[in-house]
């Protein structure tokens, strides 16, 4: 599902112009990333949890030339489903 088809969707279920929709969606990641990018944790019960996760420094070989490169650590995103979630698709 892209997000045109999310916004369509949740346009005709909450009854709101799509507008307001995206905005919505646009506000709700913006949210996210900023509060994972400050380290912490965030929960939406019944949904799930973002969480940040430091990748640590590490080599890696260059694909073409087959030098070695230092890679820099960084900051990732990490998706936990909920009980509640993992129950739902189950079923």
């Amino acid at each position: 599902m892209d997000t045109k088809t999310l916004t369509n969707i949740l346009s005709e279920r909450l009854d709101r112009d799509a507008e307001d929709i995206t905005v919505l969606i646009r506000s709700l990641t913006d949210m996210i990333a900023e509060q994972v990018k400050q380290g912490d944790m965030v929960t939406m019960p019944g949904f799930g949890s973002f969480e940040p996760k430091m990748r640590a420094e590490r080599i890696a070989n260059h694909p073409s030339s087959g030098k070695k490169l230092l890679v820099p650590p960084k900051l990732s995103i990490v998706f936990k489903p909920s009980a509640l979630l993992k129950q739902k698709v189950k079923n």
